[in-house]
């Protein structure tokens, strides 16, 4: 998909996409990793005549740095937006790490929304009182060195060709931001009220979340399960779409039909 770019009062978003029934919306994880090739194993699973919207948030990927201070709300708003411009009829969310945030603050303004599919999104326990149990100290330790760590499994789990696009998107995006494009992006995730709020997900849509088994109960007792919370114990690191992205496709494809 060619990349495309939306202009918006905070800075300019880039996105892949593609028209089509229905609107699969992929959120990404923070960081300079572009949002289509994180989820490309996923993409390349889904019927193709899906719509897909993949965009890269602002001072990550191929988006541009922020023109002024803003949240993670305040993005998500201008997201939102984008996505009822489409006029979906419906719309599935799959988010991913910090994106299970922004879906959060999306859910009452997507029009049409059908239903939201996590992989492993961030909770505000894990942000503001990480737990002490060994499988978490465990983690932390193997994924110390997180940029060869994540290295490692793109080459292992990408063809060669794949993965050395995937390193070197990502190196490059890397390299077109400086040390005020990360302030920023700090202060959005760090400033949002996100953190400081109890409410949790609207009890109306069925969710789905995929995570590790070790943080199962930690989802269980989180702001994204609802009566409607379906929790698949899968994969074993953070980025499960890339062991799994048959079962994550499945999954969309289910969520769809219903």
């Amino acid at each position: 998909m060619d990349k495309k770019y939306y202009a918006t009062k905070l800075g300019q978003i880039a996105y892949a996409g593609k028209e089509g029934k229905p609107l699969i919306v992929f959120l990404n994880v923070f960081g300079t990793m572009d949002t289509e090739q994180n989820f490309a194993k996923v993409i390349a699973r889904l019927p193709k005549e899906y719509g897909i919207f993949a965009p890269d948030y602002l001072n990550t990927g191929f988006s541009e740095k922020s023109n002024a201070p803003y949240s993670l709300t305040t993005e998500a708003d201008e997201l939102a937006a984008i996505i009822n411009g489409f006029n979906a009829a419906k719309v599935i969310i799959v988010a991913h790490s910090v994106g299970g945030v922004y879906a959060f603050q999306m859910q009452a303004k997507i029009k049409n929304l059908h239903a939201l599919i996590f992989i492993e999104p961030t909770t505000r326990e894990i942000i503001l009182n990480p737990p002490k149990e060994k499988s978490y100290l465990d983690h932390d330790k193997e994924t110390a060195d997180t940029d060869q760590f994540i290295h490692d499994k793109i080459f292992a789990l990408f063809s060669d060709r794949e993965a050395n696009d995937f390193w070197q998107t990502t190196l490059a995006n890397e390299a077109r931001f400086d040390e005020q494009s990360e302030q920023e992006l700090a202060s959005a995730i760090e400033d949002d009220g996100f953190w400081r709020s109890s409410k949790k997900l609207d009890s109306k849509v069925p969710v789905t979340i995929f995570t590790e088994a070790y943080r199962q109960k930690e989802y269980e007792r989180s702001e994204y399960n609802n009566q409607n919370t379906k929790i698949i114990p899968l994969g074993t690191f953070h980025y499960i779409q890339w062991e799994y992205p048959e079962e994550i496709a499945q999954e969309i494809i289910s969520a769809s039909a219903d």
